[in-house]
């Protein structure tokens, strides 16, 4: 029986609540927002949200830089997520992940450029809808989203 696990659309953007956990980054659970973006091809944890979760990203070794939104980014690997998603039927309607989410390190140091790298919301890309076996369904002209899953 196939699951649906309902997106809100805000401002044009699909965003998808979740619950997620990394224990061996001692973060335990938490709820937050991301945006599925099919226009990226990787799924990341915004700078914003890399600070408010206090994950230690200083010192680590980064991958390659990507531009987002207008600023440039260094990538730093995270080790693999738990992330919850909510079906339509809250109570007992859930779906268990884990998923791997690069750490985005901005390259900028003016505030006002900090600032709006800061703006960026963490993003669930082409990787996240694949490697989870989800399909992505919207239909705008009746306000609904949804991801779908077997």
């Amino acid at each position: 029986m196939k699951k649906r696990i309902p997106l809100q659309i805000i401002e044009g953007r699909l965003i998808l609540t979740v619950v997620i956990e990394c224990l061996s980054l001692r973060i335990h659970k938490q709820i937050m927002d991301f945006v599925i973006d099919t226009g990226s091809p990787d799924s990341y944890l915004s700078n914003k949200d890399v600070m408010a979760l206090q994950i230690p990203i200083s010192g680590k070794s980064t991958k390659e830089e990507v531009d987002l939104g207008g600023s440039r980014f260094k990538i730093v690997d995270l080790p693999k997520f738990k992330m919850y998603l909510l079906g339509e039927d809250k109570e007992k309607d859930h779906i268990d992940l884990d998923v791997a989410l690069s750490a985005l390190k901005t390259t900028k140091t003016s505030f006002k450029k900090v600032k709006t790298a800061q703006a960026l919301p963490s993003i669930l890309g082409l990787d996240f809808l694949r490697e989870q076996k989800l399909s992505l369904h919207v239909i705008l002209s009746e306000d609904l989203a949804y991801l779908e899953v077997d």
